[in-house]
Parts: C-alpha cells; structure tokens; sequence
C-alpha cells in the first residue's frame, strides 16, 4: 500500500506539469513568429525605404510590391503646380522607356532671374540613399512665371529613380520616385 501512495503525488502534478510545459511551447512559438514577422519586414527594408528591385540573394524569392507612391504624369498642355516637379515617359507606350521628361513651374520676381539645374538620382539600396546619375545644364528664368522641362535619358539601369530640381537661392524640389525595370 505504500508503493501506491508514493505515486499519487506524482499522478496529481502530471497534468499540471503537462499544462505548463504546453503554455510554454505556445509562448515560444508565438514568440517565434512575432521575431520572423519583425525579421522580414525589417530585411524588405521597411515602408519607407524603396524595395530592393531585382536584388536577391541565392535562393530567396522574389516579391513584388506595389507601392501608393507613384510618378505624375506629365501635364501636356497646362503648367503644373509651383513646388511639384512631374515626371512621365517621353515615349508613351513603348514597351521600355529610356526617355523621360520631367517639367516644373518656376516664377522668379519682376525684373530677376532665377537660376535652376536638374537632376537624375538613383536609389543605392546598399546605401539607403539618392545618388545622382546624372545633372542638366544650369538653366535660368527672368522674371515672370515659366515652365521648365528637362529630358533625361535611363540606360539599362534598372532601379528606383527620381527627378530633383534645385533653384539658386531656393529649395530643392524631388518629384515622386518611378521604377525603370528594363
């Protein structure tokens, strides 16, 4: 009889031991998840940084993400807004664009000049930063308001791009960022 009763501590603790060692299991495994859903939108590069397009590492799948940010479209016939700079495809409907063309408005004050310049910059996901691929001639506008256009070419660089237009005496103004993909 008193081989029986030494085990009956042990029969009433099994179920509680087995309770607790499943929450922990659940714990763990939540905690698991949560670190790979943190992991993976950190390695995407976040929200706010452009996707890294094209460059993967062996054997990792390639996602595509479409973002709400979009380039505007080139306004023909009417300048745009003061302080928007509007990109779009030069060549509407050609498979793989190369051409674009980027336009502004700039007003300088009666009687001055105001002096300006483009550029082309690419986003070096290595770096998480704009580096410039390309720089317009130094443009100037006297007096009055005007509408500046530019016509950048891409050359079999696929990757994120955006267009900045920098006035003398001013501020830079960037137009969204557009995807080339060929």
């Amino acid at each position: 009889m008193r081989a029986g009763r030494s085990m009956e501590p042990v029969r009433r603790l099994a179920p509680i031991m087995a309770s607790g060692v499943a929450s922990v299991f659940k714990l763990l495994i939540a905690t698991l998840a949560f670190c790979g859903a943190y992991f993976g939108v950190a390695a995407t590069g976040g929200p706010a940084v452009p996707a890294r397009a094209g460059e993967t590492a062996v054997g990792e799948q390639v996602r595509t993400v479409t973002l709400s940010a979009q380039a505007m479209p080139v306004e023909m016939g009417r300048a745009p807004r003061p302080g928007l700079v509007t990109v779009g495809a030069a060549e509407p409907g050609a498979p793989c664009p190369r051409a674009y063309h980027a336009q502004s408005f700039l007003a300088a004050g009666a009687g001055r000049a105001a002096a300006y310049e483009w550029s082309l910059r690419r986003w070096n996901p290595g770096r998480h930063a704009w580096k410039t691929v390309k720089v317009s001639a130094a443009g100037r506008v006297l007096g009055g308001p005007r509408t500046v256009e530019w016509r950048p070419r891409v050359a079999g660089a696929p990757g994120w791009y955006r267009v900045e237009l920098a006035v003398t005496g001013g501020r830079t103004i960037a137009g969204e960022r557009f995807k080339v993909t060929c």
